[in-house]
């Protein structure tokens, strides 16, 4: 029984209404709080302004998030911008490279006059050639000492140059499904590491589709109110991170690492490398992929907003 009286004065004590005005803003201090309006006139006037309000059906004060909409008409165009260009953005190149092949020009070098030279000295001077520039292979040839109707002999050499050039290479998502069917043999050949990144980005560029149109769907065609709406496009635009999700599982994935089962010398571009890690798969990604990452969080973060 004295157990009972006890938590009875507790929850007295936690109702009692002097100590709960302080927690209204009347007094950051409890204790009896004073007049709130400077005269009855003016008590007046706003219980009239109370009745008044209440007489249209206005239940809420102005000015209060309670009236203001979940998603507005500007983030509207937003979320739309956004799913369409994760459509559009299966058009840009998502994966891009360089390749490296080998150019031989030949460059005719001038004739030179030779005067009172010694056949076996022009023999030493057609040995000689001249040293090639910094990534450049040079070779020179000669050609037989030929003498002119003055008797004077003149030398005609050729200087052969093979030049390492590099060629740009990118390729759409549309595109990386041709090669993941040409070359999937390969892909899925050389490990569980490339195998599950192979089919992790299939599901990306899948899901880049079937988000946007379900997103759309949602924003335009969802009938009810206004709370019943944004609901549903809460709930749509929180699966924008299961792409960005995937993302992270491939990198992680690429700190594991992988070789390869095909020769890499007859690789399309060169950033493929010897071996498969972080460094290939961040290097590979171009801006069409990283488009479709942004868009996805954009629309995630909207997502957690509402």
């Amino acid at each position: 029984m004295a157990g009972k009286e006890d938590k009875d004065k507790e929850v007295q004590k936690t109702f009692n209404p002097d100590e709960r005005f302080k927690y209204l803003g009347f007094e950051i201090h409890p204790g009896k709080i004073g007049n709130i309006f400077k005269s009855d006139s003016e008590r007046e006037s706003w219980v009239e302004k109370v009745r008044q309000k209440r007489q249209t059906g206005v239940r809420v004060r102005e000015h209060n998030t309670l009236e203001e909409a979940r998603v507005t008409s500007f983030e509207r165009v937003i979320l739309t911008i956004t799913s369409v260009l994760l459509i559009v953005s299966l058009f840009f190149p998502w994966f891009s490279g360089f390749r490296e092949f080998e150019v031989e020009t030949v460059a005719p070098a001038a004739a030179q006059p030779v005067t009172g030279m010694a056949d076996s000295l022009i023999a030493e001077g057609m040995s000689e050639s001249t040293p090639a520039a910094s990534g450049v292979a040079e070779e020179t040839a000669q050609a037989a000492p030929k003498k002119d109707e003055a008797g004077f002999t003149s030398v005609m050499a050729t200087a052969k140059r093979k030049e390492i050039r590099k060629e740009h290479e990118s390729i759409s998502a549309l595109g990386a499904l041709g090669v993941l069917g040409s070359h999937g043999g390969d892909i899925f050949s050389s490990g569980f590491v490339l195998i599950l990144t192979a089919i992790l980005m299939l599901l990306y560029i899948l899901f880049c589709v079937g988000y946007a149109g379900y997103a759309l769907y949602t924003l335009y065609a969802v009938k009810g109110n206004e709370d019943v709406r944004a609901l549903q496009l809460k709930k749509t635009l929180r699966l924008a991170w299961i792409p960005i999700l995937i993302y992270v599982v491939c990198i992680i994935l690429s700190i594991i690492g992988a070789e390869y089962s095909f020769d890499t010398s007859t690789a399309a571009v060169k950033q493929i490398g010897t071996s498969y890690g972080t460094g290939v798969y961040l290097g590979l990604l171009s801006y069409g992929f990283y488009t479709t990452l942004a868009c996805f969080a954009l629309n995630g973060a909207k997502g957690v907003e509402i």
